[in-house]
This record gives C-alpha cells, structure tokens and sequence, in this order.
C-alpha cells in the first residue's frame, strides 16, 4: 500500500521572484551536473546548487547554514496549508518540432523496505553515491531534490485531477530552462482531490524512475533516527521522502538510452573487437555514420551499435542465440535478454574484460545520455577506444523487472526530462 500525504512545501519567495527569473535559481538534479553547468548555475548566489552540490571545502554545514539563511532572509517562504504541488514538463527532443508535455505530482511518500514491494527500484546502485547525499541529508535535515518515481494507472484518473486543478487561482510559478524545457508549478491546496489521489494511489505500486541513491540514503536516515529516538511507534517526519510521482502511462514520458564509452584498456583488447564479438554475434559493417544509422534504426532485437575509434571501424553486433544469456544469468532472471545486460554480461565482462567492480567505478566506462551526440563527444574526446551506441530500454521491461524484484544494471534508463532542483524543497524538523 503505497502512502501519500500532502506537505507543507518551501520554496523560492514570490517576493523574489519579482526581481529574479526563476531560471537563474533552479537547477537540475545534483548527479548531471557537468562542470560547465556547475560555473553557469553558481554565479548566481541564489542558485539551489549552493545547497543540493553539498560537499565543499567547509563540508556539508555551510550548505545546510545557507539554507537556514535564506529562510530567515525571506527568499524562501512556507506555504501556509499542507499542499500536492502539480508538475508539469513541456519539452522537445533532439530539436524535433513536436512538443510533448508530462505531468505528475510532489508529494511525500512513506518509506518502504524494498522486500516489502511497495516501491521498487529498477536499478543497481553505485554506494558511495549513497553516502555523499547521507552526509548532505544529515546536515540539511531536508528534502532538498525530489526523488522521481513511476506508477501504473491505466484508467488515468489522478492525472485528470491534475488536469482540472490546473487553474490560474493554484498557479505558482513557471520558468524555461536552457534544454528549451517548460517548468510550470501549481500548487493543489484543495483537500478533497488530494484525498482522491492518496485513494487511487493506495493499491499501486511504486517504480524509483531516478534517484535511487537519494531513496537508499532516505532509508538509511530513517533508521539512524528511529534508533536515537527507540523507535517509536507514531510515524516520525523521516518516515516520509519527497517524490515526484508520474503516471508510467502518460504519454509524455520518455525514456532514452544511455551509452557507454570505453576508455584506458589496452589497445590489444580493443583491436580486432568485430572480429572477437564474431563467436557469439552476426556482425554488420559499414562504411561510414551515415550507413551505420540507417540500419541501426531499424535493426533486429538484442543488436547493440558500436564504433571503434581505434580502428576507424562503425558495426553493430547482434546476439546469434539467446540461449547464451541463459547460461550466463539463468533462466529465472527477466533482464537476461535486455541490451544492457548482452553489454554488460557479454561483451564488457567476457570480450573486454572489464568486470561489474571495474564498471562500477569508471575506470574504463563512461556513461552518456541519449540527448547527445556520442559520436561528436568521442570526436572530440582523444581518450575514447570504443563507443557502445544503445537503443531505450522499454518501459515494459522495467515493469517486469519490478515485478520480479529484479534490478537493472546501472544506467539502463534515462527518463527524460529530468525532475529539477529548487522547485519545491521538504523540511524534516518543519
């Protein structure tokens, strides 16, 4: 059963707002934040990276004093009754001309050991990502990003509620950031749609979309607390994270793939790869980029694309029998025949050697998101070997995933647009 409850948010003052563009202040998710966004963001003194960032050389306390004395300032103001906040994303993809739009809610959702399959995660985590934002959360005492997560209703009657409470007497604010993406925030005060909601989302189950590591941290808190207050039996604040939660059906919600880029191997290992993957995969050449798109998009399932730069060399490789994932992650696993796995599990491990603790900590794989150009960055890059071009991972495949409890590999999913900082902002001690 999963439990929703409304709050009462903190946010940017409306007082503020009249002298500040609300783009100047809000950011997106403290973990995909390049360092040319990092310098673009921190120029303004009121940017919410200040705080969502964390560590710095003071340590984790500067960032929690600032938020304090932007409260005691002014230039973050309660909202006086316990709300939902609406949000609504209208965005392009890769300068297409047709803008799709996502809407879902913010609310503060009960934490849930994941045996208990309430709320699920869908991927696997890298820890030490757990612990920056333990430490951040520790300081803060706050919500301070939300965690991003799925649900299925396919009668779709909390987004219509969202539809209708839409109105310009529920309007907070709105801003477009530097993607071309459209933030519009509402805030639902009205008690009756927001026990609607609780209602419908009752008997759902929750997918974790992004944010994983901030879940894993809030369940971590939760038990730190509970164990210096004995554990109570009457719900405490740090029973509860904030979350933006969107139906799995609306038709605004995206995934893309993430590729990975291969780095510091020897070149011996990388040499010769079409010719290695050939034991377990039908290799396809091409002459050039152009050949190589013009398949790809309409290639068989289980083909993943590839590019060695070492040897000037553009293919995709695609899985001859599955039966070998099936000797490889058994039977009983349900993402044996998903891209990332062949990638990881075949290729990375068997062909390149690169095992799960070495992908894990980046030593010779990087991660880019769909909403770019791989082949520029690996262009552009000298140190790239090879480039892994993959296709979206079906949202489907992350239902049955959950469904099993059972976990991607890392950075299976990119759910785009992603969930920005600073919009609404949860204080555990309020």
């Amino acid at each position: 059963m999963a439990v929703v409850k409304s709050f009462n948010g903190f946010h940017y003052s409306l007082d503020l707002l009249k002298n500040k563009s609300f783009e100047r202040l809000a950011a997106p998710p403290y973990d995909i934040i390049s360092e040319r966004d990092k310098k673009r963001l921190t120029d303004d003194p009121d940017n919410i990276v200040h705080i969502t960032l964390g560590k710095n050389e003071k340590g984790y306390e500067e960032a929690a004093q600032l938020l304090k004395t932007w409260i005691q300032q002014g230039k973050i103001q309660r909202d006086p009754s316990p709300s939902l906040y609406i949000y609504e994303q209208e965005y392009t993809i890769n300068s297409q001309p047709e803008r799709k739009k996502r809407t879902g809610f913010v609310g503060l959702v009960r934490l849930e050991e994941f045996d208990k399959k309430i709320i699920m995660p869908h991927e696997k985590t890298m820890p030490k990502y757990s612990l920056d934002r333990l430490e951040l959360l520790r300081a803060t005492k706050a919500n301070l990003e939300q965690i991003f997560g799925v649900y299925n209703d396919s009668t779709g009657r909390i987004d219509a509620i969202l539809e209708e409470s839409k109105t310009s007497e529920n309007f907070l604010f709105q801003f477009e950031d530097w993607q071309g993406t459209l933030h519009t925030i509402w805030r639902l005060s009205d008690q009756n749609a927001i026990n609607q909601i609780r209602l419908f989302m009752n008997p759902r189950t929750i997918i974790i979309a992004d944010g994983h590591h901030r879940y894993e941290t809030s369940l971590m808190y939760r038990q730190e607390i509970r164990e210096k207050l004995g554990d109570p039996m009457e719900p405490i604040p740090a029973d509860y994270v904030m979350m933006t939660l969107i139906n799995i059906k609306n038709p605004g919600l995206l995934a893309l793939p993430t590729h990975r880029l291969i780095h510091g191997l020897p070149e011996n290992q990388i040499k010769g790869f079409f010719d290695k993957a050939k034991k377990y995969f039908k290799v396809n050449l091409f002459a050039n980029e152009k050949e190589f798109y013009e398949y790809y998009q309409n290639a068989p399932l289980m083909t993943i694309g590839a590019y060695s730069k070492v040897e000037e060399i553009w293919g995709t490789i695609t899985l001859k029998k599955p039966e070998i994932m099936d000797q490889i992650m058994e039977t009983e696993n349900v993402n044996r025949y998903i891209d990332t796995c062949i990638l990881h599990e075949l290729i990375m491990k068997e062909l390149l050697g690169i095992d799960e603790e070495m992908q894990k900590n980046k030593d010779y794989v990087d991660y880019l998101r769909g909403t770019k150009d791989v082949v520029q960055v690996v262009k552009e890059e000298n140190k790239y070997q090879i480039v892994f071009i993959m296709k979206p991972t079906p949202l489907d495949d992350v239902e049955k995933s959950v469904l099993h409890s059972q976990r991607m590999p890392q950075k299976s999913t990119y759910f785009y647009p992603k969930v920005w900082s600073g919009l609404v902002i949860r204080l555990l001690e309020d």
